[in-house]
């Protein structure tokens, strides 16, 4: 181990620079969990945890079948037991810091074993760590630094039958089939081997069996949810989590068309139009002049390239394609090798150039979260109400009208509202309203304990009967309550 780090020093030391950091702000500046996922995974595996549904995600007692169990229940584990002295938004964070360094360690090592050249290694590491979305990813609850882990983990393991599973794993149990990928593209590799004369008939198959039954092992969860319930999970799981994102833009998702081309120029600059260069050389090399040896350098480029075709456009999928686009950026790095005045020359610009454009991009001092008017009346709310209705404001209402009159709304679209973490921080029931009708109706019955509008609906209120009175004001946020 002491002997890994000392050859390895300089990513070692950058990985303690990037933890002490970040855990640094994580402690001495604390924020609310920020809409919308953090909340909405966090409320997830609260519910989860509490009432002790393992294998079933929940959302204000509903069942949730968009995603997998496992990474809500993680976070909910490490909330309530592995750090019950600690504030759930500094330890699960913290936690999520921990995988990112793994994820960051697997990357440098996946990387090192393909082009073994350190410094370029630990260029790939320093490059995707520094890009503000890996960044933000590495400190907030999400699941994407999983299925990054699992990823990776599973390409640098793969010839390890139950530690590639393990990762495999992790994978699918975050983002569900989108973990697939790498056994899928490990297929198409071997295959690319087999057609070129690389492997064998029987280690094909060998190999080949191997990969599909560890998928077949991970499918069968699909199959148990699907016997249990049915055309819903078909419906939420497959249809709409899954398809639906590629073929159309769901909810507020739209974007461009070179929606995650312009993202990666906006998230790597430099870095992003000498991917594309190291992309021409590598194929050129491994295509042209037949250097197989090359091919998993590339093992996820296919995976970039499917996210541009994509209908839904989200930041946060990018994600992914990170480490694979700041490897092939360092590409030309690498074809200096055998010129150690151009090599080091090169090496030591884009080294000045990231120092600089982390100094001035400001990611070192952005805070992803803050307290809002909307974070401190769940905290009054809780102490004051037994449940909290709320009517979405006029042009939240309408958005969604137009949402629903296009199709582009699925089964749980409108069980966040605009901010998930007002259900969390509330820690009781909060009914949603979309429709002022519905909502008057309810006014007319006084069956409500305490209820929030907004500014543009407070005429509305004052205009219906009943027995209720402004228990307090938050700036646009109006919270009443009935008198008993």
């Amino acid at each position: 181990m002491f002997k890994i780090i000392r050859i390895n020093w300089l990513f070692f030391v950058w990985l303690t620079l990037y933890f002490g950091f970040i855990s640094w702000r994580l402690i001495n500046h604390p924020t609310p969990f920020f809409d919308w996922d953090e909340a909405i995974y966090m409320q997830s595996g609260k519910e989860m945890w509490e009432q002790r549904s393992y294998f079933i995600p929940l959302w204000q007692g509903q069942i949730w079948l968009d995603k997998p169990p496992l990474i809500p229940l993680i976070y909910a584990f490490v909330a309530n037991s592995l750090a019950v002295f600690t504030p759930p938004e500094i330890s699960t964070r913290l936690f999520t810091l921990i995988i990112a360094l793994l994820t960051l360690t697997l990357i440098y090592f996946f990387y090192l074993k393909i082009i073994k050249d350190r410094l370029a290694a630990f260029l790939v590491v320093l490059i995707s760590s520094s890009t503000p979305i890996f960044f933000q990813r590495s400190q907030v609850v999400n699941l994407d630094v999983f299925l990054l882990l699992g990823w990776t983990g599973y390409l640098l393991f793969f010839e390890k039958f139950w530690l590639s599973f393990f990762f495999l794993f992790l994978a699918v149990f975050s983002k569900s089939l989108l973990g697939f990928y790498p056994p899928l593209i490990m297929t198409f590799y071997y295959l690319y081997l087999f057609f070129k004369k690389k492997v064998r008939g029987p280690k094909l198959i060998s190999l080949l069996k191997k990969i599909y039954f560890q998928v077949a092992l991970l499918l069968s969860w699909y199959l148990i949810m699907g016997l249990i319930f049915g055309q819903d999970f078909i419906n939420q799981h497959l249809i709409e989590s899954h398809w639906r994102r590629v073929a159309s833009s769901i909810e507020f998702h739209f974007g461009e068309r070179i929606f995650y081309l312009t993202l990666a120029y906006q998230q790597m600059h430099l870095f992003a139009l000498l991917a594309l260069v190291g992309l021409m050389i590598a194929a050129y090399e491994i295509f042209l002049k037949n250097k197989i040896n090359l091919l998993p350098y590339l093992l996820i480029v296919p995976w970039y390239l499917f996210l541009n075709l994509t209908k839904t456009k989200i930041f946060w999928y990018f994600f992914s394609s990170i480490p694979q686009l700041a490897a092939l950026s360092i590409y030309p790095l690498i074809k200096l090798k055998k010129k150690p005045v151009f090599y080091y020359g090169l090496f030591f610009f884009l080294l000045g150039y990231l120092i600089f454009t982390i100094k001035t991009s400001g990611i070192l001092t952005t805070n992803f979260s803050q307290k809002e008017d909307y974070y401190h009346l769940s905290i009054y709310a809780k102490n004051h109400c037994r449940q909290l209705t709320i009517l979405l404001n006029p042009t939240t209402r309408h958005s969604f009208t137009v949402l629903d009159n296009m199709g582009l709304t699925i089964t749980t679209t409108k069980w966040w509202g605009s901010h998930p973490s007002i259900v969390y921080y509330f820690g009781k029931k909060v009914n949603l309203f979309y429709n002022e009708s519905s909502f008057i109706q309810q006014l007319k019955q006084n069956s409500l304990d305490c209820f929030v509008v907004e500014k543009d609906d407070y005429k509305l209120i004052n205009l219906q009967l009943g027995k209720k009175y402004l228990l307090k004001q938050f700036n646009n946020y109006y919270l009443y309550r009935y008198r008993l």
